[in-house]
């Protein structure tokens, strides 16, 4: 069957019959150029002729034709069952009944058997041959483009109730085409998506009768009808004639609102027809709604996502800050390390999602073990948790590298290492490890352990960090206060000879004795140091000290002895200084000397402290030091030292600083050498405000040694 020449199937057996219809239509051909094919109208005529009912089923299986001309008396087959079994080969072919009998039943009966029309041959002619033909193909068509919308708006009542099961764009599209062919009966189509990040128009899903389409020339911006009919919204935008390519008459591109468009195009030489035009305006609305609740489902899952992640950093926040208050109020009322640690452990363990929580050292094997921990494995021996700080483990890497070691999964760490199998083994599949630092100073490493992966997130890291930096710090001050007040210390000798320490380079270029026994803490932290030198003019010594780093350098008191000159300067020291470098890591300075050649510092740490770390630390400053003795010292009369500590207790800073400056400026000899003015000048307060402190901590003194009750000693000192 061609688009416009009409094929005719003629089943007669009798010869004289059939050649008589033959000539009707032959004799009626300009007629039947009016006859509608669907595509085109007729413009020539094909008869096949055949004589029975199996020639006729044979030649309809071979031939498409447009109409069956069919008489129910054939040799092998009459009545109603030849019609059925025609309508049953022919299908959708329109079939018209041929009978020699003037009975209006049988024609009835024929149609309701499926046939369009019946014609007596007695009383057919030419013109109601033709208009049988005609009527009988348009019923036909009618009948089969009802068909086909009917099952086309089933197909998009089905195919709408699937679109919603779509959960992205990209899914959406690929539905659409999915669907377009065999349920649409929409062979080529695409489905076009904004891409707002690069703001163009890119090809979601096509069928593959359309993948032979330039879809990119048709949709980039902005003179592509593609992108015209998106950007301008309103009417689809069609393209026929030689502006398609080739295999398609016309192509229709509809928009879809702010997410792109949808591209139809038919091969039929007609174009798209306006039913079709209209169910696919219906399906390019569809689509439209679906890609509208696909954004909505969308923007609402990123704010339900957002609000539960505001409401998990909430409670994390929450929860850390609680942590973080208890273990600061528990870290003031801890007076030694091992306190700190304790506390430290406990408090982490205790607060989920921590299960143990550990402090551990590099110990003098160069290992790291274990010194406090807490948590469920906290009553298993050390060694049964050693493995967790093994080689490459994270608190091993995290002492020695001195940064945080981050493992929110420790099954899929790189290779499996046996701190990784003992953390498993205990149920434990997130860690994180912190350097216990202070200065330059590593008391440690701090271990946390979680049963649930990923636990360990930025907010919670920079928390524990700041965690760590104070636990080293308290540990730091209990070990400072341990070297001041405690009855057994570590006593550490240090050659400075080949340095480039300050006091030691001024002694070598004076060639001088210089001594620092004494210390005054200032209550800003900073440390002011009281240095004899013997042999050199004070002059000399004030000239020379003006290329040190000090703060201040001034001239207490000068005088001789054996008519060598000696003198007693006060120097406010830097940061730089061994003094400051001590006191920042826990150790107390008790001497400073150089002269003669040679220099030596000697400072005091508490007998527990790591002494391996600070002598790394100090050497490490002060290139060219040497440890020359390291011993241990039972202080003779601890009763002193521990009055000392509680009478300087009941003292504020500043009252300690102007009673000590004031002692060793010589305020208190006779004469004087120094006035309550050049002291608060030097303090950098005003004179008044020196008295004042002076005389309160005179009283304070006096009432630690003479009082009955700490009222006596803690009066209000107006500060």
């Amino acid at each position: 069957m061609s688009e416009s020449e009409l094929e005719v199937l003629l089943v007669e057996d009798n010869p004289g019959d059939a050649r008589l219809i033959e000539e009707m239509l032959h004799d009626a051909e300009t007629l039947l150029e009016r006859v509608d094919l669907g595509a085109s109208t007729a413009g020539s005529l094909r008869i096949h002729s055949e004589q029975s009912l199996q020639a006729g089923i044979s030649r309809l299986n071979r031939v498409a034709v447009d109409v069956v001309l069919l008489d129910l008396g054939l040799p092998d087959s009459t009545g109603m069952e030849t019609l059925t079994s025609v309508i049953d080969i022919a299908g959708r072919v329109p079939v018209i009944v041929l009978t020699g009998l003037q009975d209006e039943r049988v024609g009835i009966e024929a149609i309701k058997h499926g046939a369009q029309d019946y014609l007596v041959k007695d009383e057919v002619s030419s013109e109601l041959l033709v208009r049988s033909i005609h009527h009988a193909i348009e019923r036909n068509r009618q009948e089969l483009e009802r068909t086909r919308r009917h099952r086309q708006l089933e197909a998009l009542n089905s195919f709408t109730r699937e679109l919603m099961d779509a959960e992205t764009p990209a899914a959406v599209g690929e539905r659409v085409v999915d669907a377009a062919a065999d349920r649409l009966g929409l062979p080529v189509m695409a489905v076009a998506l904004y891409d707002a990040d690069v703001g163009e128009l890119r090809p979601a899903a096509t069928t593959s009768a359309a993948d032979a389409l330039d879809i990119g020339a048709l949709l980039s911006a902005p003179d592509a009808p593609g992108w015209r009919a998106f950007a301008e919204g309103g009417d689809p935008v069609t393209i026929a004639n030689e502006s398609v390519p080739e295999g398609v008459s016309e192509l229709a591109l509809f928009p879809m609102g702010s997410h792109g468009v949808l591209l139809v195009g038919t091969p039929t030489q007609n174009g798209i027809s306006a039913a079709d035009f209209d169910f696919v305006g219906s399906v390019a609305g569809n689509v439209e709604s679906a890609l509208d609740r696909v954004e909505r489902e969308r923007e609402r899952e990123e704010r339900e996502q957002l609000l539960e992640e505001q409401n998990r950093t909430l409670e994390r926040l929450n929860r850390i800050n609680d942590i973080i208050r208890s273990i600061s109020r528990a870290l003031v009322r801890a007076s030694t390390r091992e306190e700190i640690e304790t506390v430290a452990c406990e408090e982490l363990a205790g607060a989920g999602p921590y299960g143990l929580a550990w402090i551990g050292e590099i110990d003098r094997t160069d290992e790291v073990v274990i010194r406090e921990r807490a948590g469920a494995d906290s009553g298993v021996e050390a060694d049964g948790i050693g493995a967790l700080a093994g080689p490459a483990s994270p608190s091993d890497s995290a002492v020695r590298d001195r940064s945080p070691q981050i493992v929110n999964d420790v099954l899929g760490d790189g290779e499996f290492e046996p701190w990784q199998r003992a953390a498993l083994d205990r149920g434990y599949h997130a860690t994180a490890s912190f350097p216990l630092e202070y200065e330059d100073a590593v008391y440690g490493t701090l271990s946390v352990y979680a049963e649930q992966t990923g636990v360990f997130g930025d907010l919670e890291r920079a928390v524990l960090a700041e965690l760590a930096d104070t636990i080293a710090y308290a540990i730091n001050a209990a070990e400072s206060k341990k070297a001041l007040t405690g009855a057994e210390v570590t006593r550490l000798e240090f050659d400075v000879s080949e340095t480039d320490i300050p006091f030691v380079r001024l002694a070598r270029d004076l060639d001088a004795s210089l001594v620092a026994e004494n210390f005054v803490f200032e209550s800003d932290g900073g440390v002011r140091r009281f240095l004899t030198t013997r042999g050199v003019p004070a002059e000399a010594v004030l000239e020379g000290a003006e290329t040190l780093p000090v703060r201040e350098f001034t001239l207490v008191s000068s005088y001789k002895v054996d008519s060598e000159p000696v003198c007693l300067f006060r120097a406010g020291v830097s940061e730089e200084s061994p003094e400051a470098t001590m006191l920042e890591h826990g150790a107390r300075p008790l001497e400073l000397s150089a002269g003669g050649g040679e220099a030596t510092v000697v400072a005091e740490l508490g007998a527990d402290a790591p002494v391996r770390e600070f002598v790394d630390l100090f050497t490490d400053r002060f290139p060219g030091t040497s440890l020359t003795a390291q011993r241990s010292v039972q202080r003779t009369d601890r009763s002193v030292a521990q009055q000392r500590a509680s009478v300087t207790e009941t003292l504020t800073d500043r009252q300690l600083e102007a009673i000590r400056t004031a002692f060793f400026s010589g305020y208190f000899d006779r004469p004087r050498k120094h006035t309550g003015t050049e002291i608060a000048e030097a303090m950098g307060i005003s004179q008044p405000t020196f008295s004042h402190h002076l005389r309160e901590a005179q009283r304070r003194l006096c009432a630690s040694l003479f009082g009955d009750g700490a009222a006596d000693a803690t009066a209000d000192d107006g500060e």
